[in-house]
């Protein structure tokens, strides 16, 4: 059986960035590493059998780009300010992996289904590679594992009463590149989702000719906000760049980081402070759907249930080449706020009793957000800090347990432990940002008409209180990268790269393929205390779940959703690796300047440099 140093499960953006900077640093004796890629391509999201026409990034020229390896104008084809094409991402990523010599460390078309901890610490990895006689199992060993399979790897697919007898397609939006052809000649098609998918998709469908019903779910947390630039004082604000601004930041109550603490202490700790955040967060609604237009009754149907404040990942930028909202007036794209209950033979019942013609649905209905492994022995998956359904409830105090699963004393004795854990990190946030202690202000179409004007409102959050009860827990990881239990903390054999969502993905990647290698080697700045690393974890991961709750749309309570907070929370990171956080020349900069991935140009030379110091 063939023994590596180091695997990595998934060659997409995150895959590459944590394999060029473990190629690049570590220790002088060379590493065996090999990347592993379910994909026929390299580009996770953005390989070349995921691609479907019209697809771009949310991101623009500039802002979707490794610190050392620019998107060159010129190279790719693109004006400045432009959206990044997907096709160019895909391009992109490929030129980057055989620029640092990648490609050759790639095995694609190679599933990891399991990986099994063995006692001496070492992993054992059981895959299927596609071979020309067909799937072929096969073994090997490592002692250091990387999981970059990201958020989009696993499509989640409901299941409708009556699809068997459908007589067109169903199928997720992952496939769209490969079943568009299935659309062709569609005059109706169902499109089940209110994300940036389901944006994109019905957008396809109604520039070929078809009609497409959006159909959003009164219980989800209902259409995205979709930006369009704002201009303010002849200053073009769009969402990449108000995020990236460690100004506008402040007003986010992360907890992350240690940068101008004093000013985001008095925004967030103190009467007058919190009077202003929700000023600028009220502003912000205001100027957005202004930007939009949802004061036009023919868009009714489209508006945020919920204020920006709470708005997480599932955002979307209008990055299409005609006005996505025109095709609404046009009653081209008709929007409608129910599910599906179940399918006919060319139909689709809706729970508020309307039946629609449908040739096709399309769902876009989310991911499976856990890595799309088996680990073993039974019962690890929960020690590393995987999220996992919680579906009954036991005697024993309320704790909650998984079905038909008994609870042993130890097993009591944690849940006690952690429950004491998340009590203690909700009094902290709550002491922190009083809105997090309740649910969100959600107001529907329907709802009482002096309450759905848009207008001005400083009240950001409702009087319910949110719920305690949960059926999954989160990721529970350190920094959301690392498991925290003494045992990994010590052994140092796995790490999780990109398990959350973030609208700096490559920032955020950077900063965090830097921390694993400093983790896995064992030379990070910063002393990990078991007890301080587990209650950080706890209390990290309970922010996030109050700060992006499901409710508005969020996916805090399964990973990480950070938006305003992506740069304090790559502040952390750096903070930990001893690298300056502040990027800037001046303080001018640093504060009203948004940050680039060019800001953190020789990041990995900075840390070397350092640990080299340190070494001597």
């Amino acid at each position: 059986m063939e023994h590596f140093d180091i695997v990595i499960v998934g060659a997409g953006l995150h895959g590459l960035a944590i394999a060029r900077t473990l190629v690049d640093t570590g220790s002088n004796d060379p590493k065996r590493l090999i990347i592993l890629d379910e994909g026929r391509s390299i580009g996770g999201t953005w390989s070349a059998e995921r691609l479907y026409s019209g697809l771009k990034t949310n991101n623009v020229v500039g802002s979707y780009e490794f610190s050392d390896f620019p998107m060159e104008l010129e190279r790719y084809g693109l004006e400045p300010g432009q959206h990044i094409p997907g096709f160019v991402v895909h391009e992109y990523l490929t030129d980057f992996a055989r620029h640092f010599g990648l490609d050759k460390l790639l095995f694609p078309q190679t599933r990891v289904e399991t990986a099994f901890l063995q006692e001496d610490g070492t992993w054992e990895l059981d895959y299927k590679r596609v071979c020309k006689d067909g799937p072929r199992a096969e073994k090997l060993t490592c002692d250091k594992l990387v999981i970059a399979t990201g958020l989009t790897s696993e499509a989640r697919m409901p299941t409708f009463p009556g699809s068997p007898n459908f007589l067109g397609p169903v199928f997720h939006a992952k496939d769209l590149h490969r079943r568009s052809q299935d659309l062709r000649g569609c005059q109706e098609v169902v499109v089940i989702g209110g994300n940036k998918s389901a944006w994109d998709v019905c957008y396809s469908v109604a520039t070929t000719g078809a009609r497409a019903h959006m159909v959003i779910r009164r219980s989800g947390g209902g259409p995205s906000w979709v930006w369009r630039p704002i201009y303010l004082f002849g200053v073009k604000l769009t969402l990449a760049r108000l995020s990236s601004t460690r100004l506008f930041s402040w007003f986010d109550p992360s907890p992350f980081g240690s940068s101008f603490s004093l000013a985001r202490r008095f925004l967030h700790e103190t009467t007058l402070g919190a009077w202003l955040v929700c000023v600028f967060w009220a502003v912000l609604d205001f100027f957005a759907a202004a930007a939009t237009g949802y004061d036009d009754s023919r868009l009714r149907m489209l508006r945020p249930w919920t204020s920006t404040f709470w708005m997480g990942n599932s955002l979307s930028i209008h990055n299409y080449e005609t006005d996505w909202f025109d095709l609404v007036r046009e009653g081209r794209i008709v929007v409608h706020h129910a599910d599906v209950t179940s399918l006919g033979e060319t139909t689709a019942e809706l729970s508020d009793g309307s039946k629609l013609n449908a040739d096709a649905v399309v769902c876009c209905t989310g991911w499976k957000c856990t890595p799309p492994i088996l680990f073993k022995p039974e019962g690890i998956s929960e020690e590393i800090g995987l999220p996992r359904e919680v579906l009954s409830q036991t005697s024993q105090n309320g704790f909650y347990a998984p079905q038909n699963e008994k609870i042993n004393d130890n097993q009591y004795h944690q849940y006690q432990r952690d429950q004491n854990l998340r009590s203690w990190a909700h009094a902290q946030i709550r002491a922190r940002c009083t809105q997090l202690g309740f649910s969100p202000r959600r107001i529907l179409p329907g709802d009482d008409e002096t309450r759905t004007k848009w207008g001005f409102t400083l009240k950001l959050h409702s009087n319910t209180l949110p719920p305690v009860e949960f059926k999954e827990t989160p990721y529970q990881l350190h920094r959301f990268l690392v498991p925290s239990s003494p045992r990994f903390i010590g052994l140092r054999n796995i790490a999780f790269i990109g398990m959350h969502r973030s609208v700096h993905a490559v920032i955020v990647a950077q900063a965090q393929a830097l921390w694993i290698t400093a983790f896995i080697e064992r030379r990070l700045s910063i002393d990990l205390e078991p007890e301080t690393v587990y209650r950080e974890t706890i209390w990290h991961a309970e922010y996030e779940r109050m700060r992006r709750p499901r409710e508005s749309g969020g996916s805090g309570g399964s990973f990480p959703d950070l938006v305003f907070d992506s740069i304090p929370y790559t502040d952390l990171l750096l903070d930990d690796l001893g690298l300056q956080t502040m990027r800037k020349p001046t303080v001018w900069a640093n504060i009203f300047q948004p940050y680039l991935p060019s800001d953190y140009r020789e990041l990995l030379e900075e840390w070397l440099a350092k640990t080299h110091e340190l070494a001597f």
